[in-house]
């Protein structure tokens, strides 16, 4: 045995080869720990998104089943929903995104079926559009709307005569001969929505077709529609008991006639009042005149000042176009509340129409 004692230097090579391998080890061990952790972290996220997937695509296919969605159905909607971003549950919801996924399905798919499009749209109340909700796409427009179609200088009556998914054919009034419409030219068309706005399309002519002496022009659908509402503000279809103050001079002293009617549609704007026929011969005031008016909303009354904006003489009626002259701001309030709970119950009444 050699019991020659080491070196100062000897020793502090000794004692640096130690260290440095026990450091590696202790180094070793703490990346290994630390790579450990994060799988097990990345590794619990992505469990959680998977189950977290897995729960809303089974909630979603219970849902669309209590909706009277196929299976078939119901995939249709999730598939082409997640092709495009959206969330498959706004898409059943709501008419908007239901009726861009579809359109994906009908214009990707090498097999589409239209029927199935359409009893998705009726199971979900889709199919029909309330005066009251604006159009978002013109798939929406009601067979036989009446319009103008513009193409150049030219301006055509024309009318809704059929849809489908991809197309619309609108049929032009009284034209006898295609050789007017020029195929390669977009056309415009302009329509009055009842008891809504005007909406304004623009389209390139995918084909002119002629049926005997009938002229129609096939558009492709479209998303983009301009709409201008008419009114300064939404109006709801109601009926109340009213009275309007007829404003007359006898012997040079102002003196006020009141007439009872019924209110039969509002806005915060103004109202429609109708008098019968029988109960109106003694109205003297006209278009542009003042009136007052008197009614009960929601037990709340109003004596407002108005002035006649139209007049419609009908067969057992009398009705006015009213519009407030004078109206605080807490009544403008009251009424729009009114209305707006109003439109609520219709949208409600839609919705328990269509389960």
């Amino acid at each position: 045995m050699n019991d020659k004692p080491l070196s100062r230097f000897e020793t502090l090579k000794l004692a640096s080869e130690n260290w440095i391998h026990t450091d590696l080890t202790s180094i070793l061990i703490i990346i290994f720990f630390i790579l450990a952790v994060i799988i097990i972290f990345v590794g619990g996220l992505l469990m959680q998104k998977f189950l977290k997937t897995k729960h809303i695509h089974n909630y979603f296919f219970k849902y669309a089943e209590d909706k009277g969605l196929t299976e078939k159905e119901a995939k249709i909607l999730w598939d082409y929903s997640k092709r495009m971003g959206r969330d498959p549950l706004l898409v059943i919801e709501f008419k908007s995104p239901f009726e861009k996924v579809v359109d994906l399905y009908i214009h990707t798919h090498p097999n589409p079926d239209e029927k199935l499009v359409q009893d998705m749209r009726k199971k979900l109340g889709f199919n029909v559009i309330y005066n009251f909700i604006p159009l978002t796409l013109s798939k929406d427009i009601e067979m036989f709307q009446n319009g103008k179609m513009i193409t150049g200088k030219k301006a055509y009556d024309v009318a809704l005569y059929d849809k489908d998914e991809k197309h619309m054919y609108w049929l032009i009034i009284g034209l006898k001969s295609r050789s007017e419409i020029d195929e390669n030219r977009p056309v415009k068309i302009t329509f009055l929505r009842k008891g809504d706005a005007i909406y304004n399309l623009e389209s390139p002519i995918t084909e002119v077709l002629q049926e005997d002496n009938k002229i129609v022009v096939k558009l492709p659908h479209t998303f983009e529609m301009s709409r201008t509402q008419r009114r300064e503000f939404p109006r709801i279809e109601t009926d109340i008991p009213a009275m309007i103050g007829d404003i007359i001079t006898v012997d040079g002293k102002e003196e006020i006639v009141w007439h009872i009617g019924r209110i039969l549609d509002i806005s915060v704007g103004g109202v429609k009042f109708c008098i019968p026929k029988d109960g109106s011969k003694e109205i003297k005031t006209g278009i542009g005149q003042n009136v007052l008016l008197k009614f009960e909303l929601e037990n709340n009354s109003y004596d407002l000042k108005a002035s006649i904006e139209n007049k419609d003489e009908r067969k057992t009626a009398i009705c006015l176009g009213l519009k407030f002259t004078d109206i605080k701001e807490k009544e403008k309030e009251k009424i729009f509340e009114y209305i707006q709970k109003e439109q609520k119950k219709l949208a409600q009444l839609a919705r328990s129409q269509k389960q």
